[in-house]
């Protein structure tokens, strides 16, 4: 594990090749700096097969949760969508 990720969530997006590739939504641990390209780079050279290697990171400050505290995936996805980083 990445010494300033504090908690991830993956969810897929569509991909022409794949059909579907990972993205991965980090929060950093209080006080802790990375770059979304560094921690790209850092998990992908871990992750054997090149289909699992992430498309993007994106640092967020919090996830979106219900009630329970469930991280809601397909609202990040959703919301990635929106913002114009979807293949």
């Amino acid at each position: 594990r990445h010494p300033a990720i504090r908690e991830v969530a993956v969810f897929g997006v569509a991909h022409e090749k794949w059909g579907e590739t990972p993205v991965a939504a980090v929060l950093l641990r209080a006080g802790a700096s990375a770059t979304a390209r560094e921690l790209r780079d850092w998990i992908n050279d871990r992750v054997g097969a090149r289909y699992q290697r992430l498309h993007a990171v994106q640092i967020m400050d919090d996830f979106p949760r219900n009630a329970a505290g469930k991280t809601l995936k397909r609202e990040m996805r959703d919301a990635y969508k929106l913002r114009g980083q979807y293949m």
